[in-house]
């Protein structure tokens, strides 16, 4: 059963890079000085493992798509037969992944225009908070229908960019980023007609549609 891997302060302490933080969701937030900031986004990740082990086999192959700093990577190595993560800045996955050894995962470091894996490839695709960062969502979904095995398994986390969200930014002093092209809603329902039908959908904090601060959905190819 694939694990719930929070690595521990001081290695993410050590792994950030200064030059790719972002005013949003970076590496930094992990480790963020203010326990309840970082327990909220830390939570992200164990709803996003509780639906990978209800949907996802053990034996399967799963991309990180977009996985920027690896932060995911441990959990998923310990639940896929093999892990591939893709993303334009991959310097500190690659150090995540030589802190925990994982023989079983794959960096590469290019644009997803520029690389593909080949059709039908991947058993479990993770989008953790990276598609509302394409202010065109055509080709992303596109890779990753391309990418994604008949019977797989896409799983997204996406910020609602609702009230909620906006006055939890004031509140940590957090400024939206420039590139937080659409909220959760208008992502969802692009991928219902592109091709996808949501399996199962949570709501980040409250598990229900409460003021919720992010969609984590399980999504198959319709």
């Amino acid at each position: 059963m694939m694990q719930y891997v929070k690595p521990p302060l001081a290695l993410l302490r050590r792994l950030i890079d200064r030059q790719t933080q972002s005013s949003d969701i970076a590496l930094d937030v992990y480790c963020a000085p203010n326990p309840l900031l970082r327990e909220f986004f830390w939570a992200r990740l164990w709803m996003l493992t509780l639906l990978i082990r209800r949907f996802s086999k053990p034996e399967g192959a799963c991309l990180d798509f977009g996985g920027g700093s690896g932060i995911f990577m441990p959990s998923l190595a310990s639940g896929f037969r093999s892990v591939d993560l893709i993303d334009l800045n991959t310097a500190q996955a690659e150090q995540m992944r030589e802190a925990y050894e994982l023989s079983n995962v794959r960096i590469t470091n290019a644009n997803i225009k520029d690389f593909d894996f080949g059709s039908g490839r991947f058993d479990a695709i993770v989008a953790a908070d990276v598609l509302e960062h394409f202010e065109d969502l055509s080709f992303p979904i596109e890779r990753i229908r391309h990418w994604l095995g008949a019977r797989g398994v896409l799983y997204t986390s996406l910020p609602s960019e609702n009230l909620a969200y906006r006055l939890l930014r004031v509140v940590f002093g957090k400024q939206k980023p420039h590139d937080h092209y659409h909220a959760a809603w208008q992502v969802e329902q692009f991928l219902r007609e592109n091709g996808f039908r949501k399996v199962f959908g949570i709501y980040h904090p409250l598990f229900l549609p409460l003021f919720p601060l992010f969609r984590i959905s399980a999504w198959q190819k319709a």
